[in-house]
């Protein structure tokens, strides 16, 4: 079936009607040849018996049949109907584009270059070409991409509008930090929230499912889920924030009490949820399969924060599910990196295989005198210097700070 844009839908075979001549059964071949002559854009001639379409004479196959030998003294004073298509596509005026495009695709290639019988109450009206139809159904369609284009273009705004405000509150509170956020798409699945509290700062970081507009769908359900865990739990308390996100996108979805035979979605997003306690010197974390690298202020390498194996929100995941509470010491100069998995799963090198994790371990290590904005633009040159010309598979991003 053809893709008709759904404003096409308001819209009828009968806009494409072009009035032609006709002739009926007791007009001769010399005649329908002069008709011909007389309308050079005229393809196809239909054929009337009281007002009703019996057939179509097509121009082409016309004109090359009386073009043979001996073909005008044979045929010129028969009836038309010697030449006339006795099944052309015949179609009411009233019927949508959508079904007129149906029919069309169902009788092939004769009804796009011969075109087709319009009628109301079987009576004849007019004729429509196929290539109109083509003509009108892709104006249709750009004007729909366009309206598509001009709203994810406004949900962009309202995505990075919603994000900035996290990015402001850093800025006032950290002072050597780098953010990165780059949707694959125009909008994507990654989010990111930051909260300051009298004893510290909470980052919760999130890699929806999905990228793009259905992912962006997925960051405006765990923004709302979030807002609502923070009415619930403590900032300093982030295993907790992640169950009430858990509860919380399970119920928004339907995927509270899955079943073998529902059509539930299956989303949910990896997060992890940090919270620093400034007075304390310490930091606190809950993770559901995010990744996130230390690297202390002595060590010789970056080591991988520990994760649950449990996203949050997916059908497999029990709407009263615990994550396991982490916790650490900070010290100066300590760096801390959390990136999506866009980062880690990202293909390329001479063998397409993924970046990894132990490549940004390395990064971090190599670039460890550098602050925290250099070593970013240092992990994006080495992130696109791997993919080479490979597409971006997935939404990106990465937050890190030095304590």
């Amino acid at each position: 079936m053809m893709d008709i844009p759904l404003s096409s839908r308001q819209l009828n075979a009968g806009i494409l009607r072009l009035a032609v001549p006709h002739v009926t059964p007791d007009a001769n071949n010399l005649q329908v040849m002069s008709l011909f002559n007389e309308h050079k854009s005229l393809i196809g001639l239909p054929v009337l018996e009281n007002n009703r379409p019996i057939g179509m004479i097509n121009r082409h196959i016309f004109l090359s049949q009386m073009s043979r030998p001996f073909f005008h003294e044979l045929y010129d004073q028969k009836s038309c109907i010697a030449f006339m298509d006795k099944n052309p596509l015949i179609v009411d005026a009233n019927a949508g584009l959508e079904y007129l495009s149906g029919r069309v695709i169902e009788t092939g290639d004769k009804a796009v270059t011969e075109g087709f019988i319009l009628t109301e109450e079987g009576q004849y009206v007019g004729i429509g070409l196929g290539i109109d139809l083509i003509r009108t159904v892709s104006d249709l369609q750009a004007k729909q991409h366009l309206q598509i284009m001009q709203s994810i273009e406004y949900a962009r705004i309202i995505q990075e509008s919603m994000l900035s405000r996290s990015r402001t509150t850093i800025d006032k509170t950290l002072n050597d930090w780098c953010l990165h956020w780059y949707p694959r798409d125009c909008v994507g699945g990654d989010i990111y929230a930051f909260q300051r509290a009298e004893n510290g700062w909470l980052m919760v970081l999130a890699d929806c499912t999905g990228h793009g507009v259905p992912g962006a769908f997925m960051t405006f359900i765990f923004a709302s889920a979030l807002e609502k865990a923070l009415t619930l739990a403590p900032v300093d308390a982030p295993e907790l924030l992640l169950s009430h996100i858990n509860q919380h996108i399970k119920q928004t979805l339907s995927q509270v009490h899955p079943s073998a035979d529902s059509s539930q979605s299956n989303d949910g997003c990896d997060a992890i949820a940090l919270f620093v306690d400034t007075e304390n010197e310490q930091m606190c974390w809950a993770s559901a399969r995010m990744h996130a690298f230390l690297l202390g202020a002595e060590a010789q390498q970056s080591v991988v924060l520990e994760s649950c194996r449990k996203g949050v929100g997916y059908t497999d995941t029990p709407v009263d599910y615990q994550w396991q509470r982490y916790q650490a010491p900070l010290r100066r100069g300590d760096t801390l990196l959390l990136v999506s998995d866009g980062v880690t799963d990202q293909p390329g090198g001479p063998r397409n295989v993924m970046f990894g994790k132990k490549r940004i371990q390395s990064l971090l290590t190599q670039h460890r005198a550098l602050p925290l904005p250099a070593l970013s633009e240092a992990l994006l040159a080495e992130l696109k210097a791997w993919q080479g010309q490979q597409t971006s598979r997935d939404d990106m991003t990465w937050f890190g700070f030095r304590w």
